[in-house]
């Protein structure tokens, strides 16, 4: 029992001693990792195309990966980057130098993982980098679209060729099955593949590309057809329905009581629907019509 009590007397003036030197040892090592850190980023003499503010550009948990990045159709550099999607312009950020970011709307495209993006606009605001999912005399790309009803956040950042630059966190939730089916696609023609075509609406793309192959068309217009009278039949059908009951019954209650069911039908087509895609392609639908365009010119 003495020898124990010795011990620890003898360890308490010990350990205060050894502490300060593991701390030191510690320091030097983050040190010595940040001095590394920092001859790389020295290293890179190309100006950023933009630069974020720390707050946003500062993620925690992420993995980088080797990346050809390509600035250009014949310019290209070779980082270690990671996508930030939820912007309505997607950028690159790169490891070697946070700050410096690669926007969808200043840049050609990126492969990383064996995959290959191409920079697209879907309208004035809204830039991605699409997947490529099927490549021919037509190529296709898709992209996730992230629903900006959660609203959105506005920040500034430094473009030196535009300095009206801005750009827009979109604030995601944190379960969006219901978006499950929203994708953004884009297609190249071979007559320019410098231009990334949107598919705002398939009727018009059917009309304008898709005519010289009529299976392709076809298809195209099929999905077009199912689709819309129910989007413009069932809401109005709806909205009758419950004026109807609510007016031929002696309260609101009870009016809303009765076409329940007609409401409680209708949201279940919509979500039915969402869930298999009826009311949006997937992107194995979209590369189905493509693939049937590109194989009648084989």
């Amino acid at each position: 029992m003495i020898k124990k009590a010795f011990l620890l007397f003898a360890l308490s003036f010990l350990i205060p001693g050894l502490l300060p030197a593991q701390e030191a040892d510690s320091t030097k090592r983050e040190t010595s990792k940040e001095s590394r850190r920092e001859a790389r980023r020295n290293k890179k003499n190309q100006k950023p195309l933009a630069v974020v503010p720390p707050d946003l550009y500062d993620v925690p948990f992420v993995d980088y990966y080797p990346s050809t990045i390509f600035l250009s159709l014949d310019d290209s550099l070779k980082e270690a980057a990671y996508l930030r999607e939820n912007f309505t312009d997607q950028f690159i950020s790169v490891w070697e130098n946070p700050s410096r970011i690669y926007p969808a709307s200043l840049i050609y495209g990126f492969r990383q993982n064996g995959k290959y993006y191409r920079s697209c606009s879907f309208d004035a605001r809204n830039h991605v980098f699409g997947e490529l999912i099927v490549k021919g005399k037509m190529n296709l790309y898709y992209a996730r679209k992230l629903p900006q009803e959660g609203g959105i956040v506005e920040f500034i950042s430094s473009d030196p060729k535009n300095s009206s630059y801005r750009n827009f966190m979109i604030v995601t939730y944190g379960d969006r099955v219901r978006y499950a089916n929203d994708y953004y696609f884009f297609v190249t023609l071979e007559s320019d593949s410098t231009q990334t075509i949107p598919l705002n609406n398939l009727k018009e793309f059917a009309d304008n590309h898709l005519t010289g192959s009529p299976e392709a068309y076809q298809m195209m217009m099929k999905f077009a057809k199912k689709r819309s009278p129910a989007s413009r039949i069932i809401p109005p059908a709806i909205a009758m329905a419950t004026l109807v009951a609510v007016v031929a019954s002696p309260s609101v209650e009870t009016g809303l009581l009765i076409s329940s069911p007609v409401i409680a039908g209708g949201m279940a087509y919509y979500l039915i629907g969402k869930r298999k895609g009826l009311f949006s392609l997937n992107p194995a639908g979209m590369a189905e019509i493509i693939m049937k365009y590109n194989h009648s010119f084989e």
